[in-house]
């Protein structure tokens, strides 16, 4: 029974200080957000956005950037160095994840909207995937498939989106001769 007293005791008096000063605590926050806010400029948050939307890459910038990675998985995978090809893998998927993020529709030059981000959810749950699993397996054969796979999916992307002369093909050079795509190169270590 004392225990019980004492358990009734605590919550009154817990309650209490709660309905004691919980007002306090109300009127102190809306005291110090009605004088220690500062009033949004709407018209400086306007040029803000302007700005930044003025210097953001266009989506043919960011898809160039995924055409070099791209290119360099391919000498990646070539060469079976694993690791790098892996590393060109998720540059590519991630540079067209950001164009998604960036906008994920387009307009065809007819003005028809395009679902970019339907085209690839489907590209990302199919062929991606078996990109993946051949860079993972380190099969160069299901590798070369899985790439050309992977080009036509592409292709069928920039089919959709009215840009059917952005024809993909498996590169014939290097888009750069700084990375050695040995998977035995010793230097420099």
């Amino acid at each position: 029974m004392l225990k019980t007293v004492v358990v009734f005791l605590v919550g009154a008096l817990i309650g209490g200080l709660v309905v004691w000063k919980l007002p306090a605590l109300g009127q102190a926050t809306s005291k110090n957000e009605k004088t220690d806010t500062p009033k949004v400029d709407l018209s400086a948050l306007n040029n803000d956005v302007a700005r930044l939307k003025s210097i953001v890459p266009s989506n043919s910038h960011i898809m160039e950037d995924v055409s070099f990675h791209f290119s360099n998985l391919w000498f990646a995978g070539q060469k079976k160095n694993w690791p790098l090809a892996m590393f060109y893998y998720n540059e590519s998927r991630n540079h067209i994840r950001w164009l998604l993020q960036k906008n994920p529709t387009t307009k065809t030059p007819e003005g028809e909207v395009v679902n970019l981000q339907g085209i690839f959810d489907g590209i990302d749950a199919s062929t991606m995937p078996m990109l993946k699993k051949s860079i993972e397996d380190k099969n160069i054969g299901e590798f070369t498939s899985a790439y050309k796979l992977m080009l036509e999916s592409c292709y069928a992307c920039h089919k959709s989106a009215g840009r059917p002369y952005l024809r993909p093909m498996i590169p014939t050079a290097p888009p750069q001769a700084i990375i050695n795509y040995s998977a035995d190169a010793n230097w420099p270590s």
